[in-house]
């Protein structure tokens, strides 16, 4: 039997991704949660996800976890932090900020949401 495994990627600005096996959501931070109160993070938004594309955006987290050389010790704007929850165990990281993981991951997310999976 196959784990369940969810991740969640908050990145620079503390908007929120959450991927599951079948789905990926934005949940986008508000002005309230802002730490200047302007900021809006934009509109939420849920795809569903394929098993290639859930395969492909877990390959690049699990890689980002395992690279222990970008992690650092604690958040501070702009670096990303990455959850990942499997069988009810949680794994963490801080991303440093601008490391080449982070990019690649964030450039994923975005596309993954901008497209449609069939």
């Amino acid at each position: 039997m196959i784990q369940k495994q969810t991740y969640e990627y908050a990145d620079g600005s503390a908007n929120r991704y959450l991927l599951s096996q079948t789905a990926l959501s934005y949940i986008p931070i508000t002005p309230a949660e802002s730490s200047t109160g302007l900021y809006i993070g934009g509109e939420s938004k849920t795809v569903l996800v394929t098993p290639d594309q859930f395969i492909e955006l877990k390959s690049i987290f699990d890689n980002a976890l395992d690279n222990t050389s970008i992690h650092i010790p604690d958040r501070m704007k702009t670096s990303g932090l990455i959850t990942k929850i499997e069988a009810g165990n949680k794994k963490q990281c801080i991303l440093r900020p601008n490391c080449t993981e982070m990019k690649e991951i964030e450039e994923k997310l975005k596309d993954t949401l901008n497209k449609e999976p069939y």
